[in-house]
């Protein structure tokens, strides 16, 4: 089996999720003074970044965990109709040449894989759409079925992509050299380097530096 493996933030959302995710909870009308106060524990966090002080996955990662707090009291049901309300704003977001790459993929009998650091509840609504194969996501912790703020939700980087991709698929037969994997970061490298064909998607400067000194394949 063959994988067509593809990023979300960045390089099939062109935006960044949390941003996106905040303007549709002031857009479906939820409570102003929750999303301000998530954001006044989030923006230090990406002002450091800004300033050089953390590097672009810690800043993803503490504000992951920021963000969370606006889910704090909402069962399952909610968050997950959140997510679907959001989904027509988070769509026309989408780059459509990643779309087109999904549909060449499929068309050639790839099996189609979305692995990111986001909600996994938002990503299956996602690849449900788009007709992905596989979704892999960062899972949120429940208690009772609501959502638990001391629970085990963890951010997932780079490396931790990577081990959810083969632990998924540790009992399939894939030919990962001749699979193909897009991303936007150079945290993606741990996943692109596993996979024969790379290509860095609007990539991030150091990643650019990367794919134009490994001969990658790089996408507007």
């Amino acid at each position: 089996m063959k994988l067509a493996i593809f990023d979300f933030d960045g390089t099939l959302l062109q935006k960044d999720t949390l941003p996106c995710l905040s303007k549709e909870w002031l857009r479906q009308g939820r409570s102003r003074l929750r999303c301000y106060s998530v954001w006044a524990w989030v923006l230090p966090v990406w002002f450091a970044f800004k300033l050089r002080l953390i590097s672009r996955e810690d800043m993803k990662g503490q504000a992951f965990k920021g963000f969370n707090r606006m889910y704090v009291g909402l069962r399952r049901t909610e968050i997950v109709e959140f997510f679907r309300q959001a989904y027509p704003y988070l769509k026309s977001q989408f780059n459509p040449s990643i779309l087109g790459e999904i549909e060449a993929a499929r068309r050639q009998g790839l099996h189609c894989v979305l692995v990111s650091g986001s909600y996994l509840e938002l990503l299956q609504i996602i690849g449900a759409d788009l007709g992905m194969d596989t979704v892999l996501g960062a899972k949120l912790a429940y208690r009772h079925d609501v959502y638990d703020p001391h629970g085990d939700t963890r951010f997932i980087d780079g490396q931790a992509k990577r081990n959810m991709l083969l632990e998924a698929f540790r009992h399939q037969d894939i030919d990962w050299p001749a699979s193909r994997a897009y991303g936007d970061s150079l945290t993606d490298i741990y996943i692109m380097e596993t996979v024969g064909e790379k290509i860095a998607v609007r990539p991030d400067p150091q990643l650019l530096d990367y794919a134009a000194q490994n001969g990658w394949r790089i996408m507007a």
